[in-house]
């Protein structure tokens, strides 16, 4: 097994939520002595439905039932990623694919192995919308707009403390200065969670928009 992780996707593409979490279970199995390729990221409409079509009009078996004209793909909304343990000899080995999916729901993935219709063991996600892309796309419609909500700007004049925790008793990060911009990680109760020039905190929610 090679000793190191070899991502091959654009990771700007990715909901910085599902970026965060990737940064942490790569280092999580590095620790277990687990080294992954990433595969898969976003995926455009173009690819996804050149995917749809093979097994159906074009050579090879079966891959996905998502359409990319009906962005039922979790790849298409930037919520997804896909893997493979860096090893020849291990590359889609169950039992190690197995052990890094302990690893990911544990930090809050959901895994394309406890599928019933198409299981997908390479592949992780954001679940917090659920196991597919209808509640997003009743919530957004499409994509490109549900990317628009990843970024919002401190509005506050005096700016916007960056809490090391919701509870704001372990002080802040820093002070984000108005104007700035922030990645939205989610957003609960008073705060957002967001990340600022590689620092993960919290903001309170009505100084950022």
């Amino acid at each position: 097994m090679k000793k190191e992780h070899d991502v091959r996707i654009d990771r700007t593409k990715l909901h910085p939520w599902l970026d965060q979490k990737l940064t942490v279970l790569l280092k999580k199995c590095e620790k277990q002595g687990i080294y992954l390729i990433i595969t898969e990221g976003f995926r455009s409409k173009e690819y996804q439905d050149s995917l749809y079509a093979q097994g159906r009009t074009k050579p090879g078996k079966i891959v996905t039932n998502a359409k990319g004209s009906t962005w039922s793909s979790q790849h298409m909304w930037g919520i997804a990623f896909d893997i493979a343990i860096n090893d020849s000899k291990l590359l889609y080995d169950a039992a190690t694919i197995r052990k890094v999916a302990v690893i990911a729901k544990g930090i809050g993935l959901g895994w394309g192995g406890d599928w019933k219709s198409i299981v997908d063991t390479p592949h992780f996600y954001l679940s917090e919308w659920g196991s597919t892309t209808t509640r997003l796309k009743a919530l957004y419609g499409t994509p490109d707009k549900f990317k628009r909500t990843w970024k919002k700007t401190v509005k506050r004049e005096k700016g916007a403390l960056l809490w090391k925790a919701s509870s704001k008793k372990t002080g802040s990060h820093c002070r984000i200065p108005k104007g700035a911009a922030v990645e939205v990680l989610y957003s609960k109760a008073w705060y957002t969670k967001v990340r600022y020039k590689n620092k993960v905190g919290y903001v309170n929610k009505k100084f950022v928009a």
